[in-house]
């Protein structure tokens, strides 16, 4: 991994319970809309979705292939980092970055938002579904079987944030 220190977006694509994480197919049609280069982050859990994910922008995947310590200094080193509800994101704050949060099942109002200034801070979370939050936590399904907290959310809002 030899990318200059700023010059890069990490997209941690990990979370403890399914419901925390976007889907597949957002996760691609997001990374398409990012201009950069863009690293992604998880756990071994996370290698499958990640080895899966077809773009055509350049991806550094690293899912699975970092200790903790190695994922807090490549975010360290981020432009930005997006994230969902996960340990990532609280990282990200603890370094400062400027971040981009993406909300399913969880709500940052029940206290598991990224201690850090709302100037570095943007949530993506998609209003007025009566569903949520269905869990502080997470499931590994989604309880009402249609996962709109993330199926949902808006991409091109997310995009623009993220290359602003």
């Amino acid at each position: 991994f030899d990318i200059a220190p700023n010059k890069y977006i990490v997209y941690a694509i990990g979370g403890q319970h399914y419901t925390k994480k976007m889907p597949l197919h957002k996760i691609e049609n997001l990374l398409e809309s990012i201009k950069g280069t863009v690293v992604l982050l998880g756990g071994k859990e996370d290698e499958a979705i990640a080895d899966n994910i077809k773009t055509s922008i350049n991806v550094i995947n690293l899912c699975g292939k970092t200790t903790l310590n190695q994922s807090a200094l490549i975010i360290e080193h981020a432009k930005k980092v997006i994230t969902h509800d996960s340990g990532m994101m609280h990282i990200a704050a603890a370094y400062k970055k400027e971040i981009i949060t993406i909300w399913g099942n969880t709500v940052p109002e029940l206290g598991m938002f990224p201690y850090l200034t709302q100037s570095k801070l943007v949530q993506f979370e998609v209003p007025n579904l009566k569903c949520r939050p269905c869990s502080k936590i997470g499931f590994k399904s989604c309880p009402k079987s249609h996962f709109n907290c993330m199926n949902l959310q808006d991409i091109e809002a997310i995009s623009e944030a993220i290359n602003d």
